[in-house]
């Protein structure tokens, strides 16, 4: 009760819904009027709880657990553009029976009503003809578009859903000849003999969550192999192309060098001034050559990882 503060504080929807800045609070999604009453629905809960043993954990620190998003069939419609999203806690509210967790969201339901945009709003057509009743004078044959929309009903609903990922079930009261107030008796009943056919349900997933994690793990694992097993194969295959230029390169060399030997033995013979040329343009030659060690070049050569197994 003393987080209502934290609501009336906040913003306020186009169509009237509480949106405060603050997260972690109760799960509440009414307008002003209604927070209230919402609020004593949700306390008046806990307490039937608490005298059975079981306990309402209000903005919990509990990990584990999922809210289960409000839809716009149950609670608001958005209107505007702007409204991007409907306003939720950042943790869910939940009853723990037992072991069993069960969330609760304690909504305000809408209802279809016939709108007239006046002055930047939707109003409805009763409430419009009572604000300014000179706009319905048919003297004037003044025309108004009336639409449907959805309008907060000041009607409270309690939806019950399993918090847990792989459990889908959800169940909701409605405030309709009866209130919330008078059926949390029958409330309390319901969703105590849910906890325990929920029980095996949360089991069996886990288990199930269990396997899954097996198999995935297990399918990681060849994955992983797989890829480590291509990118060795890679490697080798890297390195002994790297080795092949090495060998080619040594091998040009040695045809370079064995061109410029057969030019020593063949100048054996010339004179002074022609074996002066032609060792000029022996070194012209040279020069314009590059010729690798091939200790050094084997030296830099990076080796292939082993070999994988097969």
């Amino acid at each position: 009760m003393g987080s209502l503060a934290s609501f009336t504080s906040g913003r306020v929807a186009g169509d009237g819904y509480l949106k405060p800045a603050k997260r972690n609070l109760p799960d509440l999604v009414v307008t002003e009027p209604t927070l209230q009453r919402a609020a004593s629905v949700l306390l008046k809960l806990a307490t039937c709880f608490r005298e059975t043993d079981h306990r309402i954990s209000i903005a919990c620190g509990e990990s584990g657990f999922t809210r289960k998003v409000l839809g716009d069939e149950e609670g608001r419609l958005k209107r505007s553009v702007f409204e991007t999203n409907i306003w939720a806690p950042a943790r869910p509210t939940l009853v723990f029976i037992g072991e069993v967790a069960i969330g609760l969201t304690v909504y305000e339901a809408t209802v279809e009503k016939e709108m007239v945009y006046i002055d930047g709003q939707y109003v409805p057509v009763k409430e419009a003809k009572v604000l300014k009743p000179g706009l319905w004078d048919r003297k004037t044959k003044t025309f108004y578009r009336r639409s449907a929309q959805r309008v907060a009903s000041k009607r409270l609903c309690l939806r019950a859903y399993s918090p847990y990922g792989r459990v889908d079930w959800a169940r909701t009261w409605i405030e309709d000849k009866v209130s919330l107030l008078k059926q949390l008796d029958d409330i309390v009943l319901a969703l105590v003999d849910r906890a325990k056919t929920l029980a095996p349900q949360i089991a069996e997933a886990d288990r199930q969550a269990v396997e899954e994690r097996k198999r995935w793990d297990a399918e990681h694992a060849i994955a992983t192999a797989r890829y480590e097993r291509s990118m060795i194969i890679r490697a080798r295959e890297d390195s002994l192309n790297n080795l092949l230029k090495i060998i080619a390169k040594w091998s040009s060399d040695r045809k370079l060098q064995d061109f410029f030997d057969d030019i020593a033995t063949r100048s054996v013979g010339l004179d002074g001034d022609a074996l002066a040329e032609l060792l000029a343009k022996v070194q012209e030659a040279e020069s314009l050559l590059s010729r690798s060690n091939s200790v050094e070049a084997l030296m830099s050569w990076a080796p292939p990882p082993p070999k994988p197994p097969e």
